[in-house]
């Protein structure tokens, strides 16, 4: 896998490309405003003690922020405003740089990630240094795809990642270990989670797919072999510089760093330069059955 520099952030195949095939974009600054006020008000905002979650968290459909120490922000309004700016910020960048992406797009939730990355005490499944691909518990995509960009808004210190092979070698080699026949036969895990909606429960529509992909989130980080052989690419991220990159593409693990806003699209699959290169067209590959409602 490679990172490509952005010098000129016009749309060209050659961007899309390089995201569909397991590449990081890499832009040497910030593309779009985002104000040094801006950035001071999220530097001085703490993180809820103990909490669960990883990060604090903005909800553009709810514009709601979550998850934030509220001894540290004296003005919880401000916060959402500044949250709120940024992520209408980088959607209008994203529809001028990748337009493609933005037709029939779902937005997804910007994120704030003020803790230091290094030595964080999280949960095996829910460490950020262990290499993973992205799949979300609690909004199943249907094999659509994760876009996230990514801005280190540290002063001083880069931001570390690991990346390594992308999904098609990845699922190649682990995808039937990880259970992939099972997700993909089960239908009866589906059949009760239709007969629970239609009774009014609050249960997701998680497609075999959906359901897969959480279990292969987890399944890699448990796995030992694979997060000490597999091939590993490390990147800096200095501050004041930008990234963007397919998460359920490409594995990843952030290795240290603090004081990063993340902005997540939910891209349709049809809405690639190549389908193919879609997590799920490759499963279905793998497997001879289809992983979602078409």
């Amino acid at each position: 896998m490679q990172l490509i520099t952005v010098t000129d952030p016009r749309p060209r195949d050659e961007y899309y490309r390089g995201l569909e095939e397991g590449n990081v974009l890499f832009f040497p600054g910030i593309p779009f405003e985002l104000p040094h006020a801006d950035q001071e008000v999220l530097r001085a905002t703490g993180q809820t003690s103990g909490s669960h979650h990883k990060n604090i968290a903005y909800r553009p459909a709810e514009d709601r922020v979550s998850n934030f120490d509220s001894a540290s922000v004296h003005d919880p309004e401000k916060l959402r405003g500044v949250m709120r700016s940024y992520s209408q910020r980088v959607i209008e960048f994203l529809r001028s740089f990748v337009p493609r992406y933005m037709q029939n797009v779902r937005i997804d939730y910007a994120s704030f990630r003020p803790q230091e990355e290094e030595g964080r005490d999280l949960p095996l499944t829910k460490r950020n240094d262990l290499l993973h691909v992205d799949s979300f518990p609690t909004r199943p995509t249907s094999g659509d795809l994760i876009l996230r960009t990514f801005t280190n808004i540290n002063p001083v210190k880069s931001r570390v990642w690991l990346t390594s092979d992308p999904f098609r070698r990845l699922a190649e080699r682990y995808a039937m270990d990880a259970g992939l026949s099972s997700a993909a036969n089960n239908s009866f895990v589906h059949q009760i989670a239709s007969v629970a909606r239609a009774a009014g429960l609050p249960v997701k529509n998680r497609s075999a797919y959906d359901r897969f992909m959480l279990g292969f989130h987890d399944y890699l980080k448990e796995n030992d072999d694979y997060q000490k052989s597999c091939p590993k690419y490390r990147f800096e991220f200095p501050p004041n510089s930008t990234w963007m990159v397919f998460t359920d593409v490409v594995p990843h693990a952030v290795l240290s760093g603090q004081h990063a806003l993340e902005q997540t699209i939910i891209v349709n699959k049809d809405n690639l330069l190549s389908r193919e290169n879609a997590p799920i067209s490759i499963l279905e590959c793998i497997c001879h059955r289809e992983l979602a409602a078409r």
